[in-house]
């Protein structure tokens, strides 16, 4: 579906990937974005039907890097679509969560072969509130920044949804293509 809804998060992880300003760009600014919209409108959204439609339109389009900057709890459906993806060489960033240190793993960045990212402050110290363990593999900036708003605004952003899209857009630099070859490797 080609109707656009901004929401807040989705267009500040958006511009922190490929946002374009005068004063503002996002780590990839000339790239082309495809995202989906696995919240529908409702805050209660991100199913994982909703997910598995966006996982499905990112195999077809071939998109090689794909980010969630989403949590959730352990699902046999999202376990498997996701082993699948990385097994064919997709490599799936996510956020590992803001639900604080002691929080158990969240999903999908606690899944085998997903690159788990959390966030750190402008002096490099991980967010109090951010989720910790094995699933962490990279942290990237998270918080003292800002990102772009709905209508050509500014927002200033916090937490481990606003880190993956910078891991997302890095990793995206490297492997323009799904790399079945490397998956196999890791």
């Amino acid at each position: 579906d080609d109707h656009v809804i901004p929401a807040a998060h989705g267009t500040a992880v958006a511009s922190l990937l490929v946002g374009q300003a005068a004063e503002f760009h996002g780590v990839l600014a000339t790239a082309e974005l495809y995202a989906a919209d696995v919240y529908c409108g409702a805050p209660t959204g991100g199913a994982v039907d909703a997910l598995a439609g966006a996982f499905g339109w990112m195999v077809r389009e071939r998109i090689a890097v794909i980010n969630v900057s989403l949590v959730g709890p352990d699902n046999a459906v999202l376990s498997h679509i996701v082993a699948s993806l990385t097994a064919r060489g997709y490599v799936i960033v996510a956020a590992v969560g803001n639900d604080g240190p002691a929080a158990p793993p969240l999903y999908p960045a606690s899944y085998p072969h997903v690159v788990g990212v959390t966030g750190v402050d402008a002096r490099h110290r991980v967010l109090l509130e951010a989720a910790r363990g094995a699933q962490v593999m990279f942290a990237a900036p998270g918080a003292d920044m800002a990102a772009g708003a709905p209508a050509g605004a500014y927002v200033a952003v916090r937490g481990t949804s606003f880190a993956a899209p910078i891991v997302a857009a890095l990793l995206a630099q490297r492997l323009s293509q799904p790399d079945a070859d490397q998956a196999t490797a890791a």
